[in-house]
């Protein structure tokens, strides 16, 4: 049975911690950047866009207004004329309310993609409310849950007895065990008196 777990490969984890962290403000960073850019966008077509076109509607009102006076001035100026005559001025009048349709064409394309956009928007931010609560809460948790398994499991590495070496000899087989081998054996007391004596 073995003294401790065998712990390896720590950095792993510091590895994945720094990949969730990573992971987790890429992905904060790229769904704000959409957001923001739908949004800026949206307030784009709510703003500028709506503005302009409706400046534009009351300028070709205007210069509506001012083709159909020309060509009634012009009658004014010849009574008599041919009405086929007037062809400068019902031109105009053509031209500029076609301008002026147009400008109406665009506020009402206007009012129309505000509202797809505000509501393409509200979409975006409910699909990804998810990945985005993931991003900010749940990949965050688990690099800190990371942090401490490392630090646990560091401190443990410090503490823990160290393994033996399977290659080391046991230290009761230092000594040798088989007296016959050794050329001798074990004598005991009385063995040992004898011998004595007939050295002597």
């Amino acid at each position: 049975m073995r003294d401790r777990a065998n712990v390896g490969a720590i950095e792993a984890i510091s590895e994945l911690r720094g990949r969730c962290v990573e992971a987790g403000e890429s992905i904060a960073r790229t769904l704000g950047d959409c957001i923001s850019h739908a949004a800026r966008v949206l307030a784009w077509v709510q703003g500028p866009q709506a503005e302009h076109w409706k400046r534009q509607k009351r300028k070709r009102e205007q210069k509506f207004a001012s083709a159909k006076s020309d060509l009634e001035r012009a009658k004014i100026a010849q009574p008599d004329a041919d009405p086929r005559s007037f062809v400068d001025q019902q031109r105009g009048i053509r031209r500029t309310k076609a301008d002026l349709e147009e400008a109406e064409q665009k506020i009402k394309a206007v009012k129309r993609w505000s509202r797809e956009l505000e509501r393409q928007l509200t979409l975006l931010r409910g699909g990804v409310r998810g990945l985005a609560s993931s991003a900010e809460a749940d990949l965050p948790r688990a690099a800190h849950w990371l942090k401490n398994l490392e630090a646990h499991l560091n401190g443990y590495l410090e503490v823990a007895p160290p393994l033996p070496d399977p290659t080391a000899m046991p230290a009761e087989m230092d000594e040798p065990t088989d007296h016959r081998r050794m050329g001798s054996r074990p004598t005991t007391p009385g063995e040992a008196d004898i011998t004595e004596e007939t050295e002597r």
